[in-house]
């Protein structure tokens, strides 16, 4: 009881009848003094209650009019009625109506608030702010309306902040919320991403250990990238290649201890047995480990990993901002084709007996989904492939591309130049074997010239994967419906039939196939493949290569010599000098890890152990060099990240000379050292 008086009086919420106590107990007043005192505070408590509670404009507007008026200004009680009742002096001062009908209303700038909320989701809706999902029960329906989810990459508020940095524009946080499309949500528990990138995992994880250990200020990947970079828009500085930031590193607190022990989390790769045989063969599987070490271990695998972070998060950058700008540059001439494979779908009956549903008697159709887009056509065109081989090399994707461009022709005959996007996996789209028919099948289609662009590595979510969601959410309706879809024939007739706004073509086998035969087998590889984000062609057979995507090709100049621009041709043999490495590094291939190299740094040559092969680097564990062709290994391993070209050749172990100094053959040598 005493703790509840307390209270009230501490926060004023006294009932009108100990308020009118309180203000007689010394006083003698009759009852009707006491009656007109309690009437005016509960009348004054009803009012404020329903003026705090009132949910609009109009409703607080009328209460203040009611209780504002010439008596109460006369007998100069405004103040004592602002304070009672709650009623700010401005509105006050902005009531100035005899009618109770009439409302002052804030002027609104409707064309503003309209474009305003055209910019937002704009913003909102870009593959770098929020990233569609793939699965055909992952959508949202308001007002009829049904749309894919798109889950946002960051919080709310960090984009917002994004967003005034790139616009120069004034919005408040709550408007930028409230016109956050219905479709942008925040992904929960359930909807967990299971395509993250794992260098931004692994650098979140130490930049929170960290921050936690009071050794930097920020664990904001952005703003850490911002400290050690000279401006984050130029290409240089990003890639390291600048004199004035190359060698700059995020400071760290003074209470940093090199030798203090820490433990943190890191994604990484484990042998596991494929046996219950500890001695047998192994496979190499992905975890999600607890790292012990010191906090000079912690502190040099951040500053090593943040360097390479740069790169990455300009490549993202640069990709998604030339894909932008391309489409609203592009000429009636040109077209854009953005493709990704989808995952398989599996073919289902409406009902099956168990030997089906548990053994291996589904079939499996392969889906190459992709959005077109042609320059003075407002609307994209959706189109999917479908495809009973399951054969996703360059042989395949070019049948299943096949129709497409047959599509784009017929339909478009202005059509000369064509853009296309994708994502770069080594097996399938970035490789020698696509390069060569990239560069190959467009002038045998009488198309002047063409662009490829590859997205960075774990960024590579588009419209395509909202393509393929929807075709297999419509098939699944089918078969729940009692229609049986036993192969991809039949996946395809059944989608026809369902009048989809969705470009279909079949791609039978047997023409996969033939494809496949027809595919040369002896093709040099294209040196730096795996940092390689644009590719040109302008002749047959004929490329020219870009670290990342030229914005002079938004205007019309294909042949700029930006971003590292290097010229190959598969028509000409060039002959295999002395000087020369002999073949050139597969780095797709896992067979190089655990083989020997020799590299390149400040212009000497080191012999080392290949440990790891990034998209665009390779780890390396060096020897250190006592004089010409004579190494050994530190104490302290000597192990680092170097790009593909550094790395010059394979070689053959080197042989020992002494008790600890090794050699390199002497044939190698001699050649590598001229």
């Amino acid at each position: 009881m005493n703790k509840k008086r307390f209270q009230r009086s501490a926060t004023h919420n006294e009932s009108p009848r100990s308020k009118v106590r309180e203000l007689v107990k010394n006083c003698t007043v009759n009852s009707r003094v006491r009656k007109t005192l309690l009437l005016h505070e509960a009348l004054v408590a009803d009012i404020k209650r329903k003026y705090q509670r009132a949910r609009n404009e109009r409703d607080k507007q009328i209460i203040a009019k009611v209780t504002v008026g010439k008596i109460v200004k006369k007998y100069r009680l405004q103040r004592w009625s602002e304070h009672a009742l709650g009623v700010s002096k401005k509105r006050r001062n902005l009531l100035n109506t005899k009618s109770l009908s009439k409302f002052t209303r804030k002027p609104v700038n409707r064309y503003a608030d309209a474009s305003m909320e055209n910019n937002v989701k704009t913003f909102l809706t870009r593959d770098d702010v929020s990233r569609i999902t793939t699965g055909r029960k992952q959508t949202i329906t308001r007002n009829k309306v049904k749309m894919q989810k798109r889950f946002l990459v960051d919080t709310i508020r960090n984009l917002h902040r994004r967003f005034l940095a790139e616009n120069n524009v004034r919005i408040s946080y709550p408007a930028f919320c409230r016109q956050r499309p219905f479709w942008v949500v925040h992904p929960s528990l359930s909807d967990r991403d299971t395509c993250m990138c794992k260098l931004h995992e692994n650098l979140s994880f130490l930049a929170e250990k960290l921050s936690q250990l009071k050794l930097i200020e920020t664990s904001n990947l952005e703003a850490l990238t911002k400290i050690v970079c000279c401006d984050t828009a130029r290409k240089d500085c990003m890639y390291g290649e600048c004199e004035h930031c190359r060698d700059k590193t995020v400071p760290l607190s003074s209470t940093y201890d090199s030798a203090e022990r820490v433990s943190y989390t890191q994604w990484g790769t484990e042998d596991k047995a494929t046996m219950n045989d500890q001695e047998g063969p192994t496979v190499k599987i992905t975890v999600k480990q607890i790292v012990e070490g010191t906090q000079e271990q912690l502190a040099e695998q951040f500053q090593t990993l943040l360097s390479k972070f740069k790169k990455h998060s300009f490549n993202i950058r640069q990709q998604y901002a030339y894909y932008r700008e391309l489409r609203k540059s592009m000429a009636t001439d040109e077209c854009l084709i953005h493709v990704d494979f989808s995952e398989n779908f599996t073919c289902k009956y409406s009902s099956e007996i168990q030997a089906v549903h548990f053994g291996s008697s589904h079939q499996q159709a392969t889906l190459h989904t992709g959005v077109l887009y042609v320059g003075g056509i407002q609307e994209p065109t959706c189109f999917t492939t479908i495809s009973p081989s399951k054969h996703k090399s360059p042989a395949a994707i070019w049948e299943h591309l096949n129709p497409v461009l047959d599509h784009v022709q017929a339909t478009y005959p202005d059509v000369s130049v064509v853009h296309f996007f994708s994502d770069g996996p080594c097996t399938q789209y970035k490789q020698k074997g696509n390069f060569f028919l990239f560069s190959t099948e467009l002038r045998k289609r009488g198309l002047n010239a063409g662009t490829w662009n590859f997205f960075e590595a774990s960024h590579g979510k588009g419209a395509p994967d909202g393509v393929g969601a929807a075709l297999k959410r419509t098939a699944d309706m089918l078969i729940s419906h009692g229609q049986d879809i036993k192969d991809a024939r039949e996946l395809f007739n059944a989608l026809l039939e369902t009048n989809t706004s969705i470009k279909l073509f079949f791609v039978n086998s047997e023409t996969v196939e033939q494809a496949l035969e027809r595919m040369p087998s002896n093709l040099t590889a294209v040196p730096g493949t795996m940092r390689i984000h644009q590719l040109v062609t302008l002749a047959p057979g004929e490329i020219v290569s870009c670290d990342v995507s030229c914005m002079c090709s938004t205007q019309k100049q294909l042949h700029c010599e930006c971003w590292n621009t290097q010229h190959f041709s598969f028509l000409k043999k060039v002959p295999v000098a002395v000087s020369q490495r002999p073949t050139q590094i597969q780095w797709e291939d896992t067979e190089v890890l655990g083989q020997w190299c020799v590299l390149t740094y400040d212009k000497d040559l080191y012999p080392g152990i290949i440990l790891a092969v990034d998209e665009t680097q390779v780890q390396v564990k060096c020897m250190h060099r006592v004089g010409p062709n004579r190494f050994f290994w530190p104490v302290r391993e000597d192990v680092l990240w170097y790009m593909f070209d550094d790395v010059l050749e394979l070689i053959p172990p080197p042989k020992p000379v002494t008790s600890r100094h090794m050699e390199i053959e002497k044939e190698v040598w001699a050649r590598l050292s001229e």
